[in-house]
């Protein structure tokens, strides 16, 4: 989990020299990209699993 802005997101971390990508798993959406010299970044979070309707994935 990230916080960018004032925004939470959960995505994927990939750091690229000075730019952070943050990638979303569901293709309807566009990775988010970001330059940690200048824009507000926080990492929140590690995701380590999921739970639907009661059963792990």
């Amino acid at each position: 989990m990230a916080r960018v802005g004032s925004e939470v997101t959960v995505k994927r971390f990939r750091r690229r020299g000075g730019l952070i990508e943050l990638l979303p798993e569901n293709p309807d959406f566009e990775p988010i990209l970001i330059d940690h010299r200048s824009d507000e970044f926080a990492l929140e979070g590690i995701g380590v699993g999921l739970i639907r309707q009661g059963k792990a994935l």
